[in-house]
């Protein structure tokens, strides 16, 4: 048993090892190794891949929606 993996978060079935992989955080510093862990039951994962998506989304929407505003100066 992997003593990194953890619960589903939708159906709470133990959650396996995807993929493994080193790299670099924005392309610089030391090397990171990251893991990638999925539900065993692949229509869970793809529910819980869609959500993540979502929220993700709404989150970059509301970054932009904060750029764009612009603060009116009084003189």
């Amino acid at each position: 048993m992997d003593p990194f993996a953890t619960p589903c978060i939708r159906c709470g079935k133990t959650r396996v090892l995807s993929r493994k992989w080193k790299g670099k955080s924005d392309g610089r510093g030391s090397m990171i190794t990251y893991e990638e862990y999925v539900c065993v039951d692949s229509e869970c994962q793809k529910v819980v891949d869609a959500k993540f998506e979502e929220m993700r989304n709404r989150r970059l929407g509301l970054e932009v929606k904060r750029n764009n505003i612009k603060i009116a100066r009084t003189k």
